[in-house]
């Protein structure tokens, strides 16, 4: 097809139209996932791509890191700083690329030959054409389709890879302040129970009490210590895996976070309607949808260009050796004889059948993951319910009646040292339920794939002595 050829005009417009309205850009994606995780979450996220807000965002971190953290800072900061997010965003761009790839036409292809002569011949032939795939251009709505659903599934993934991500920070917040107030707890209760080791020495070297009775007063003080050990280690541990999950290293490192953990909300939300909301609102089973819809409009596609294989129309130029030229159309068309897409479309069938039975096992996954968490949000409030209304106040009473024997001299110290240990071995457990309490919400959240709200927190009952408050 020559420069001249009203074919050749038309074929460069159309390959201009192609290419001009192709955007290899991620931000209309992005943007998609971000709005889907603020309206279950009210939660703001930001993709760091080298670009004009980047020193707005390093504020923002700076101005989140040098207060102390609540989950709800800890959340925030994650959502701006950890780079496996930043990397699953990545997958936005990919699919992107691929809606675009799948909106362009085939390149024309030009060839060209040259005839020299060898006998008879007076000059040398050549001969030049041009042809292009015209059959792509009737598929290329259907295989536009079948990219726009491949998209939406990413965005989907990538909205619950952020959901999950917030609500794995909420649950290592909540162990991590749980961590913290019972160490602090241990802490107190070791410099009172070194006050009383001093003295009971003391009284030992006076003659006031038994070996036996120092002896126990020791032990007791080693347990504490070594409790405190322990709970310094546990501090460690749930500190790092915050942090991994915040993104930060050096002195980001040095963060700071709230304690004590907040107190059980005053009423539990009503959670009958949380496995319809779940499967309404839940990003990976709204993913697994639009993959399998990817998976049917790829068969239907497949099956509807079964018998029409690779086919091309242009024009070609030859100037013989014996000194004519000619030039006309050509075409050229795959006979579907041996291949008419047979494994293709059987294997997108599969890939179909697959989606689906992925798509209707997760909904059945969905529903239990919301029972079992609620199952366990009311559990574990019933745990609290019962430290803080029962236990702890039992082991008060013991505490008061056991001063009351000992101030008459009924009692000896070491049992009323007992008395107190137990109560705060029972404030401690009641530290430990109330954060298992906030780790099954979270999860819970998780599992709803979004934020369940929380009533007005109720207050706990008094603190035990020697506890911190």
């Amino acid at each position: 097809m020559k420069p001249g050829h009203p074919g050749f005009g038309l074929a460069i417009a159309l390959l201009s139209v192609g290419a001009g309205c192709a955007s290899t850009s991620p931000k209309q994606a992005f943007r998609d996932a971000a709005a889907l995780v603020e309206a279950r979450t009210g939660r703001k996220v930001v993709w760091d791509q080298a670009g004009a807000d980047d020193a707005a965002v390093a504020k923002t971190l700076r101005d989140l890191l040098s207060r102390e953290l609540t989950v709800e800072t800890a959340v925030q900061v994650a959502l701006l700083s950890n780079k496996t997010l930043q990397a699953t965003y990545e997958d936005l761009s990919v699919a992107q690329a691929d809606l675009v790839q799948a909106g362009l036409l085939q390149n024309p292809v030009f060839s060209a030959a040259v005839a020299f002569p060898v006998a008879g011949a007076v000059s040398t032939g050549m001969g030049i054409s041009v042809s292009q795939d015209f059959l792509s251009v009737f598929a290329l709505a259907a295989r536009k389709r079948v990219a726009e659903a491949e998209l939406r599934a990413a965005t989907m993934r990538v909205g619950n890879a952020v959901l999950r991500m917030a609500f794995d920070v909420e649950s290592a917040f909540y162990a991590l302040a749980g961590a913290a107030q019972v160490a602090t707890m241990h802490r107190t209760v070791l410099d009172a129970e070194d006050a009383a080791a001093d003295l009971s020495r003391r009284q030992h070297e006076a003659g006031n009490i038994s070996d036996l009775d120092l002896a126990n007063q020791e032990a007791l003080d080693e347990q504490v210590r070594t409790d405190v050990v322990r709970s310094d280690a546990d501090v460690v541990t749930a500190r790092e895996n915050l942090t991994r999950l915040l993104g930060l290293w050096g002195p980001a490192s040095e963060y700071r976070v709230r304690v004590p953990l907040p107190e059980l909300p005053a009423v539990e939300v009503d959670l009958e309607h949380l496995e319809s909301m779940a499967v309404n609102r839940r990003l990976d089973l709204a993913a697994a949808r639009e993959e399998a819809r990817a998976a049917s409009r790829a068969l239907t596609m497949a099956k509807n260009f079964r018998f029409l294989g690779a086919a091309s129309a242009g024009a070609a130029l030859e100037r013989s050796p014996e000194g004519y030229t000619v030039a006309g159309p050509s075409v050229s068309l795959e006979l579907p004889i041996f291949d008419q897409r047979q494994a293709v479309i059987a294997r997108l069938e599969a890939r179909l059948r697959s989606a689906l039975a992925r798509e209707a096992a997760l909904a059945v996954d969905v529903r239990s993951e919301v029972r079992l968490a609620a199952s366990r949000v009311i559990a574990h409030r019933a745990v609290v319910d019962r430290y803080a209304n029962v236990v702890v106040p039992l082991r008060q009473r013991v505490v008061a009646l056991a001063q009351q024997q000992f101030d008459a001299m009924l009692l000896g110290g070491y049992q009323l040292l007992q008395a107190k240990q137990s109560e705060v071995h029972a404030y401690r457990e009641l530290i430990e339920a109330l954060r298992d309490y906030w780790v099954a919400r979270a999860e819970l959240e998780r599992a709803s794939g979004g934020v369940v709200p929380v009533a007005t927190p109720i207050s706990r009952p008094p603190l035990p002595s020697g506890a911190p408050s």
